[in-house]
């Protein structure tokens, strides 16, 4: 049955029109997120990985957090860091299962996303970037979250970044399985609990045929696993998978000063 259909997506709908809204990191009414803490949502830095999209003064094709890896998606960006009002989006969407909150993010991290989905294509500021033939889709829901919410916020989240981009949206990825939940696990807990999830949809060849790029969207990218196996199932039917999310967790890179001290801790007999 689909999401949409489910008594608890019903209510949930009803309730986002009838209560107000506050916003979810201050609490002051009128919208999800007022102007103040709105103005304290932080973009990834402009040097970044050009793989896994993690902040990197370098800019390099790898970094410390993806050398070795093996990851199957071509590029990785997001919006926005997870931390403060980002964060508060994200946790108040997962328990409070408003649909409206997603709205909130696709339109937060909308021109982000049309200015990746422009230098993807190589098309020039202006154009449409339906131009450069990607599609956009998402990664499944967890049967449980899915269940709890009444909605999959991946889905909503790309289908909201794609009508802003003026791109098509399709599911691609259907899940084989349905592991534990990512949250609290360690990379290579995440690595072991996705592994052999998601699989291709009956119809997704047809769908993507006329399409060169697919962009797989996910509300947080914290260690990237569950969106590189999709990507894996992805470029094994002969696509080129690309990683859009709403937030990013960063991890702090040691200062110089802080490396120089190690060194000399080392050296110290």
């Amino acid at each position: 049955m689909r999401a949409q259909t489910r008594p608890s997506a019903v209510l949930g709908g009803l309730l986002d029109l009838v209560l107000p809204r506050r916003c979810v990191q201050c609490g002051t009414a009128g919208e999800w997120l007022c102007g103040r803490c709105a103005a304290d949502l932080r973009t990834l830095p402009a040097e970044r990985c050009r793989h896994c999209g993690a902040p990197d003064r370098f800019a390099m094709s790898s970094c410390r957090e993806c050398r070795g890896r093996g990851l199957w998606f071509v590029s990785a960006s997001a919006a926005f860091t997870y931390e403060g009002p980002a964060r508060a989006l994200v946790m108040a969407c997962k328990f409070r299962a408003y649909r409206s909150l997603v709205d909130e993010m696709a339109q937060r991290a909308g021109p982000c996303f049309a200015t990746v989905v422009e230098s993807l294509a190589g098309a020039a500021p202006g154009t449409s970037s339906a131009e450069g033939g990607t599609l956009v889709t998402w990664v499944p829901g967890h049967r449980d979250h899915t269940l709890e919410r009444g909605f999959n916020q991946a889905e909503l989240l790309a289908r909201g970044l794609a009508r802003h981009a003026g791109l098509p949206a399709a599911p691609l990825l259907r899940r084989l399985r349905h592991g534990a939940r990512q949250s609290g696990l360690g990379r290579a807990q995440r690595a072991a609990n996705v592994h052999g999830s998601f699989a291709l949809r009956e119809d997704a060849d047809r769908v993507a045929r006329a399409f060169s790029r697919v962009m797989i969207v996910d509300d947080v990218y914290t260690t990237g696993e569950t969106l590189n196996h999709g990507a894996e199932v992805l470029i094994n039917a002969d696509l080129e998978p690309h990683v859009f999310t709403f937030a990013r967790t960063v991890r702090p890179v040691p200062s110089q000063t802080s490396l120089d001290n190690a060194v000399r801790k080392e050296r110290c007999p």
